[in-house]
């Protein structure tokens, strides 16, 4: 009796120890899918808008005038 006890612990030992075959499909599939044209800045070459950068510019100056100001962040918590 002792060494069936013995036996069925080290079977459940054994397979307590083995790899399930789908471990890992869910970080394949999320990088498969954030990847999903890995293409797609050399399709795109011909897409980029010609231009001066006047309207670049407007947006960040715009930006920096902005940043120049004190702005006051609350907690997140209301009194």
């Amino acid at each position: 009796m002792r060494k069936l006890v013995i036996a069925v612990l080290v079977m459940l030992g054994i397979a307590g120890c083995s790899n399930s075959p789908r471990m890992g499909q869910s970080v394949a599939y999320l990088k498969a899918e954030q990847v999903y044209n890995p293409n797609a800045t050399k399709e795109n070459m011909g897409l980029v808008p010609e231009g001066s950068g006047e309207r670049a510019q407007t947006a960040i100056e715009g930006y920096n005038k902005g940043a120049s100001k004190n702005i006051a962040i609350g907690s997140g918590f209301s009194n």
